[in-house]
């Protein structure tokens, strides 16, 4: 059930699909920001930044209540797989993390950019700390068997991937080299490769249903000989 629910946060996606197309002007997907979705107001916005854009986003509900979602279904979906990892320690130690990951997801979409740009702006930065520190955690805990390194080798990647988006979106606020790239490209790197992860994992952890029986699944290496 909690893999079935990380593979559900790709439903974040076809909501975002679907609130774009509800713009009067076009949604740009490169040089819209993904919380741009979510502004409650219509007009000429930089929110910080330095690249001015129009923003109006009549399903603006649709998009925040998607990503409330996503934090929700990530967040219980931790506490679901809290003891299914072959080191109970650290698993529960990553599961933690990113069950707070999903929390801070939720409350950015409750706190639209326009309306709490400070809270939300805090809320999305923690999420990738809390997140990145949660994967890490969970790469080592899958050591130990051919399915759990490549689980893990995926998980490393995903963080190496969204710390170079998270970079050079910083970058694109800023003006910088990456601006060309475009604030809403940079910033799916950084954030959609988070979601796109758990959707992965959960997907793994579904077709080798064994990894979540505390010992013998393919995540948790060579069974251990029973003592007589």
């Amino acid at each position: 059930m909690g893999a079935t629910l990380w593979v559900l946060c790709l439903l974040t996606f076809p909501a975002q699909l679907l609130a774009a197309a509800q713009w009067p002007e076009p949604y740009s997907w490169q040089g819209n920001l993904i919380s741009d979705l979510g502004v409650t107001g219509c007009g000429i916005y930089d929110a910080g930044t330095r690249v001015e854009r129009y923003i109006c986003s009549p399903a603006h509900l649709l998009a925040n209540g998607a990503t409330v979602a996503n934090g929700l279904l990530l967040a219980a979906g931790a506490v679901l797989l809290w003891s299914s990892w072959p080191r109970p320690r650290t698993g529960k130690v990553a599961m933690a993390f990113l069950a707070l990951g999903g929390l801070l997801v939720a409350v950015v979409g409750v706190l639209p950019w326009d309306v709490e740009p400070d809270g939300h702006n805090a809320a999305a930065l923690a999420q990738a700390v809390v997140q990145w520190a949660g994967m890490l955690i969970l790469a080592v805990t899958l050591r130990g068997s051919t399915a759990g390194r490549w689980a893990g080798a995926l998980t490393m990647a995903c963080v190496v991937l969204s710390a170079v988006g998270f970079v050079l979106f910083v970058g694109a606020v800023g003006g910088g080299p990456s601006a060309p790239l475009g604030l809403g490209l940079t910033e799916r790197l950084a954030f959609d490769t988070l979601t796109v992860w758990g959707a992965a994992l959960g997907l793994m952890v579904l077709a080798m249903p064994g990894a979540l029986r505390g010992g013998s699944g393919p995540f948790h290496g060579k069974p251990q000989l029973a003592a007589r």
